[in-house]
């Protein structure tokens, strides 16, 4: 077992700032990368096993570069295992502001996410929006505790509605064969659910929630083929205050409750074949798709004891499946169903849903036509009224954040994501040119479509930022909506509106 890890930059890389990165970042420790081996010395091992080890370290999000392989030593049967990673500067020391769907906010941070060198990540951070909500946390995740496969996660968070904390302590499955994962929650939480309307907050209703949650599961069978068995149990307790807002008498108020949730899952994966690509989401930055179908099964029984009831057993059940595929050489396909619903007395009380569909076909090494459609719905008539919300926050490019909203959303992009290939500084430049439309409405009404157009830029360096992007969008809006004007909107943030694994999971909001 052979292990290097490489600085940011290498020592023979000239330049002032090379230099200053370096000295700016603490190298990942070989002891980090080991930890993360579940073969030792003497153990079988394959091509697979090699292949499957770099995916994991990249999954890290602490290098720019991983490899793994096995080297012939010259004896039969016998081989070494070499492992060869590249740091990316983990140093987050940030300030400045975003414009986002009309919402202009400032945000300082301070953080290191591969603190001296163990794979921890500890970051400090403000956001203060235009809106007058503001945000400062504290984080702290522990890569591997007392030296072993359990993470830690502790947060520590305030808000204008008030303060929160959370603890999860967590042994995950770790390599495709792992046989068992389990882990444990607490949180506190005190905030608020708002209501929009034409993007600016109408209702709220402040509540403190506290929270546990535990799970175990097993995995059984081959690599290519694994089944999971578990169980999940799930207790939180809410209080609601007054509803307040211009139009806080539209809206009821939610009644306190505490529920205890308990009940097994059981889950499916197959897996036909790992893709290692570049030009999807990221800028010279390798992804790894996992191809293959997924099911997912839960249902239990949720004991719910509210203040204004009697207590009552309601059955709950939660269904989903996945498929990731490359149909033709060089497009990519994923596709996703999720539901849960939840009953009493025989009606359906409370349920939501969502489908994904995304298609991204790269047409030349620069070159890469992506295209995303999802459809969101929610119901809820014992809690709190829930709604979602469609504009610059949830894809929609041009119009302001939350300015329309339901109970029911379909969100499309389309972009043409182009690598023009300049490097200036480890930094590379993409170029874009997207189209979004919205639908967003109540039951099975979803109302007017709502369209934009624009361009933008991707800012892209696998030694500064992994496989994190810059994104800078200028957009038109292509239909009127009462009381907005059509002009040229322009968003600043961190990530693709939406990525191969999913809509805005990196971008700020």
């Amino acid at each position: 077992m052979r292990i290097d890890t490489v600085d940011v930059f290498a020592p023979t890389d000239r330049g002032v700032l090379r230099q200053a990165v370096n000295a700016l970042h603490y190298k990942t420790r070989a002891d980090t990368v080991r930890r993360e081996l579940w073969f030792r010395p003497g153990d079988h091992v394959d091509d697979q096993m090699a292949a499957e080890l770099e995916r994991n370290l990249r999954a890290l999000g602490l290098f720019a570069v991983v490899e793994a392989k096995l080297v012939a030593t010259g004896t039969p049967g016998e081989v070494d295992m070499e492992v060869t990673t590249r740091d990316r500067l983990t140093l987050n020391v940030g300030a400045g502001g975003s414009y986002v769907g009309g919402v202009s906010g400032f945000r300082g941070s301070l953080g290191e996410s591969n603190f001296l060198g163990l794979g921890d990540r500890i970051a400090g951070s403000f956001t203060e929006s235009s809106d007058g909500e503001y945000r400062g946390a504290f984080a702290y995740s522990d890569l591997h505790v007392l030296d072993t496969w359990h993470t830690a996660n502790v947060r520590l968070g305030r808000t204008e509605e008030g303060d929160s904390a959370s603890v999860d302590v967590r042994r995950p499955f770790k390599f495709l064969v792992d046989p068992r994962s389990y882990g444990g929650a607490l949180a506190h939480e005190e905030a608020a659910i708002d209501y929009f309307r034409g993007g600016e907050s109408v209702a709220e209703i402040p509540y403190r929630r506290n929270a546990f949650d535990a799970d175990m599961a097993w995995g059984d069978g081959p690599r290519e083929q694994r089944r999971f068995l578990g169980v999940t149990l799930a207790a939180e307790d809410v209080d609601y205050d007054t509803v307040t807002g211009v139009q806080g008498a539209d809206f009821d108020g939610a009644a306190d409750h505490w529920s205890v949730f308990l009940g097994p899952t059981v889950s499916w994966q197959w897996i036909d074949g790992f893709r290692k690509v570049e030009g999807l989401d990221t800028l010279d930055y390798v992804q790894d798709l996992v191809l293959g179908p997924s099911l997912s099964f839960r249902a239990g029984g949720r004991w719910r004891d509210a203040a204004d009831g009697d207590g009552v057993l309601q059955p709950e059940m939660e269904l989903g499946a996945g498929l990731t595929a490359e149909p033709i050489g060089s497009v990519y396909t994923n596709l996703g169903v999720r539901g849960a619903i939840r009953y009493d007395d025989g009606d359906a009380v409370g349920w939501t849903a969502t489908g994904q569909a995304r298609a991204f076909a790269v047409v030349h090494d620069r070159h890469t036509i992506a295209a995303s459609a999802v459809f969101d719905g929610v119901e809820e008539s014992q809690d709190a009224l829930r709604e979602l919300t469609l504009g610059e926050d949830s894809g929609l490019r041009g119009y302001r954040a939350r300015l329309l909203s339901g109970t029911r959303r379909v969100r499309c992009n389309l972009e043409h994501r182009f690598d023009t290939g300049l490097d200036i500084a480890t930094v590379r430049l993409g170029l874009i040119a997207f189209h979004d439309v919205g639908w967003v409405g109540e039951g099975g009404a979803l109302g007017e479509h709502v369209r934009s157009a624009g361009v933008g830029a991707r800012l892209g360096s696998p030694p500064l930022l992994g496989d994190a992007l810059l994104r800078i969008d200028v957009a038109k809006p292509l239909d009127r909506v009462d009381g907005e004007d059509r002009d040229w909107q322009v968003s600043v943030t961190v990530g693709q509106v939406f990525t191969f694994g999913g809509n805005l999971g990196r971008s700020a909001r």
